[in-house]
């Protein structure tokens, strides 16, 4: 009987390991195209059958792709961190991430996104209205949504599972004995923040758990600008009828609830638990560490960046939407309340 060749076979062979052999088989980005080339010969050789002929021009090595994100959160932690392991994660492939800014008014796209016509793809990063979307769009470039979609457009899109990271969180609350339990976010902010907002609804209901209204605040921070403000909330919670645990719909939102509470002699987590979403790097650094859900950022990265290169070579196939699986970063900011058979 004939031997069957594996993966592990062809690496021996050309000397590369075996995720690099099984990422140039599938035609994933991050391997050079002579590299493809030399895995694709090799496999012929051994007669492995287990890969496609590429049905395209591979993706081109190398080129500026550019980071297009709302001006108004150019430098916010979240968006700085994604653009950093996006980046990290083109330069693999000879690339480089150029950050643009976006304004939020005037109809027109900026002058100097315009300009660059040698740019390979685009990734948009959070919020940007659909008007500019699809001026963008317009340019004919190969385009990524980040930490958002547009669920009507035919444009690629990366992200967490929003949904999915809110029922993580009330499984937290619950298993440590929480059952009044309270919502801070703004739905109106973002699909992702809407998301969030529902996956929390529905987990209270899925653990038999219901929303008291005095413990819901689905608020509003953006300004007639379209500016957020996350320190208004302190002035917006009444402090007498607080839940044991309050799920936020980001890391800003609990960081200064966390101070709104201690300003108040408030305790976290003895009285009131907390858990945010997007695990920022500030959050190992309050007092107490904050609990938070992953944003998962160098995994999206790659994947993105996969998904751009696959783009490019495969135009017209089929609208993407991928989501990540997200997970818990248990800290301090959750205390256990009571035993529960829940």
């Amino acid at each position: 009987m004939e031997k069957k060749v594996t993966l592990h076979d062809i690496s021996k062979k050309v000397g590369l390991s075996t995720a690099a052999v099984s990422k140039a088989l599938r035609g994933l980005g991050g391997i050079s195209a002579e590299t493809r080339q030399a895995v694709i010969d090799a496999a012929k050789e051994l007669r492995y059958r287990h890969f496609a002929e590429p049905t395209a021009a591979p993706a081109p090595q190398g080129g500026r792709v550019l980071f297009i994100v709302d001006s108004r959160v150019m430098t916010d932690p979240h968006t700085m961190a994604s653009y950093f392991f996006i980046d990290k994660a083109l330069q693999s492939s000879g690339c480089q991430a150029v950050m643009h800014a976006m304004s939020a008014t005037g109809d027109a796209l900026e002058p100097a996104i315009v300009k660059q016509k040698d740019a390979i793809g685009l990734f948009l990063f959070g919020r940007i209205t659909a008007n500019k979307v699809e001026q963008l769009a317009a340019l004919g470039k190969p385009m990524i949504m980040l930490d958002h979609e547009l669920p009507y457009s035919d444009i690629d899109s990366v992200m967490i599972d929003h949904y999915e990271g809110a029922f993580l969180a009330v499984k937290h609350f619950v298993q440590h004995g929480h059952i009044q339990i309270g919502y801070i976010g703004d739905s109106r902010l973002s699909s992702g923040f809407l998301s969030r907002y529902r996956g929390f609804r529905d987990a209270l209901a899925y653990w038999g758990l219901e929303l008291s209204p005095e413990h819901d605040y689905d608020l509003h921070f953006t300004d007639a600008f379209g500016d957020i403000h996350f320190n208004t909330l302190p002035e917006q919670l009444d402090y007498a009828k607080l839940p044991s645990a309050f799920f936020c719909a980001n890391d800003p939102i609990a960081f200064v609830l966390n101070h709104a509470l201690t300003a108040r002699g408030i305790r976290t987590p003895q009285d009131v638990s907390i858990i945010g979403f997007d695990n920022l790097d500030s959050c190992q650094w309050q007092s107490p560490p904050i609990s938070s859900i992953d944003y998962l950022r160098e995994e999206i990265a790659h994947k993105a960046v996969d998904l751009l290169q696959w783009r490019i070579a495969n135009p017209e196939a089929p609208r993407s939407k991928l989501l990540l699986k997200p997970r818990l970063v248990v800290r301090e900011s959750v205390v256990l309340k009571q035993s529960t058979n829940r």
